[in-house]
């Protein structure tokens, strides 16, 4: 662990997250994944940048931050939003994943990602080729052409590429 790095427990984390939440804010965390959900987007290691947003800002399309009951934190794509009596459920899957997530309540949403970092490239999500890269993920994941392995090997790094092709 480096001087800027900060290691907390999970209990330690929910209790920044609520006072970011409560000023807004933005924080950073390197990824630590238990599989290939979020290939080829994120890989164990990115370091991502999420801004702590009102359940109302997100999207769909939108990567959401959000956490289990007593359980891990987790990152993956909106997809769904569905009102039931009073309350909004989110609906979330990866982006390597063939079936939703299990529904859960907008107060368990932390943040949207804004920014994945890998080997020192950096990809804004919320705007410019990023903005354009995440939408075109997010309408081609039905689809899951990451089982090509020319579109894996195309996708790993894919501001190197994108960035030229929008600039």
């Amino acid at each position: 662990m480096t001087r800027d790095e900060l290691s907390l427990s999970t209990e330690d984390l929910d209790s920044l997250l609520r006072e970011l939440a409560s000023r807004g804010g933005r924080f950073r965390f390197r990824a630590r994944t238990r599989g290939i959900s979020m290939q080829p987007l994120i890989h164990q290691g990115d370091t991502i940048l999420v801004e702590v947003v009102r359940p109302s800002q997100l999207g769909l399309g939108d990567l959401v931050l959000y956490r289990w009951p007593k359980g891990p934190y987790i990152v993956h794509r909106l997809i769904k939003k569905e009102k039931s009596a009073d309350k909004v459920v989110l609906v979330t899957q990866g982006d390597n994943h063939s079936g939703q997530d299990i529904p859960f309540n907008e107060e368990q949403a932390v943040g949207r990602v804004l920014e994945v970092q890998r080997d020192g490239y950096r990809m804004r999500l919320d705007r410019g080729a990023g903005r354009v890269f995440n939408s075109l993920v997010y309408r081609l994941s039905p689809w899951k052409p990451w089982r090509f392995s020319w579109l894996r090997w195309l996708a790993r790094y894919p501001w190197r590429w994108v960035g030229r092709l929008m600039g």
